[in-house]
């Protein structure tokens, strides 16, 4: 009942629909505000992206959820009931790529670079938003705690419907995620002001989200009781295998970019290494967990694992940034 905010006859307002909604407008206003401080001039290309992804992420982040849960829908009308829930934040960024690039394909002079990034920045600060409200329809989180020692808010929340107090993982994701955003906004600020020595490419940032976020999940889907699973597959965690991807194609991106603009060095073989070593590793220790349920050991390791791919990231990512005269 927590989830209800208010009745009014029998429409029902639920804090997770008010807290997803929050979500989407800070998302979007702090895309406006991004491009209005660093004069990006892309006010119309936004507008017209954001109106036009918010249907297109809408509907791909549902497919996604359908092809994972297929035992779930029944009949044609559970297909086109929105309001049971049932969605995915890769199918939703999906839908938004799928957006710049069809709009990018109609009209060449879209400056789809340069309005990723400014959705990207504020879509991770809505991130945040959307991950508190699984304080209220209680998904996102982990596994129980039976020691009372641990029975207190943020470090775990008390289930409902399973009478246990169960790890918060959103709270921690929700930690990651604005983390992210302030490192997207410092190289936002910093790419943005030649006079600060360093330029970047327009699309830089919406990739640096993507590797960020992708190690993000990584992590936190491991720890998801509720994770959705490939296929209905026991094991196979679908958005933690898409972040592995995500993680390692932006860091290829990006080394292939830093060898065009410093020549081949030695260290770009190590940086290229570096997701898939984090990869393989982090493979080893969930076989590892299910086996001998060591799970302080093993979410330690997947934790530096990811760690490692992140910072990793971020310092191939900065090679690639252009000098410029002060």
């Amino acid at each position: 009942m927590k989830n209800i905010a208010l009745l009014l006859g029998d429409i029902h307002i639920y804090w997770h629909g008010i807290f997803m909604a929050a979500a989407v407008l800070l998302a979007v206003v702090t895309a406006f505000i991004l491009n209005a401080a660093f004069k990006k001039r892309i006010k119309d290309d936004l507008l017209n992206c954001i109106l036009l992804s918010m249907p297109a992420g809408l509907i791909c982040s549902r497919l996604v959820y359908w092809t994972c849960n297929l035992r779930e829908f029944k009949t044609f009308s559970d297909y086109l009931n929105f309001v049971r829930g049932g969605y995915t934040l890769y199918g939703a960024i999906f839908g938004i790529l799928l957006t710049a690039a069809v709009l990018k394909k109609l009209n060449p002079a879209f400056k789809a670079g340069a309005v990723l990034d400014c959705m990207a920045a504020g879509g991770a600060l809505g991130i945040v938003i959307g991950r508190l409200s699984s304080y209220f329809s209680g998904d996102n989180i982990g596994l129980a705690f039976s020691s009372e020692k641990y029975h207190f808010f943020p470090l775990t929340v008390y289930n409902e419907q399973r009478g246990e107090w169960l790890f918060a993982v959103f709270n921690f994701e929700a930690f990651f995620e604005l983390i992210i955003f302030i490192v997207l906004c410092v190289y936002f600020a910093r790419n943005g002001n030649e006079r600060k020595g360093m330029k970047g490419n327009h699309g830089d940032i919406a990739l640096l989200f993507i590797l960020l976020h992708g190690c993000s999940v990584g992590l936190f889907d491991s720890m998801h009781s509720d994770a959705i699973k490939l296929m209905n597959n026991a094991f196979v965690r679908l958005q933690q295998i898409l972040g592995a991807v995500c993680f390692t194609v932006v860091t290829i991106i990006f080394v292939v970019k830093s060898i065009k603009a410093n020549g081949f060095k030695k260290y770009h073989i190590l940086s290229a290494m570096v997701p898939l070593g984090a990869v393989g590793l982090t493979l080893w220790m969930e076989l590892d967990r299910i086996s001998y349920h060591n799970f302080i050991r093993n979410y330690s390791v997947i934790f530096l694992c990811m760690l490692a791919a992140a910072l990793n990231g971020i310092w191939i990512y900065k090679s690639t940034l252009k000098q410029t005269k002060k």
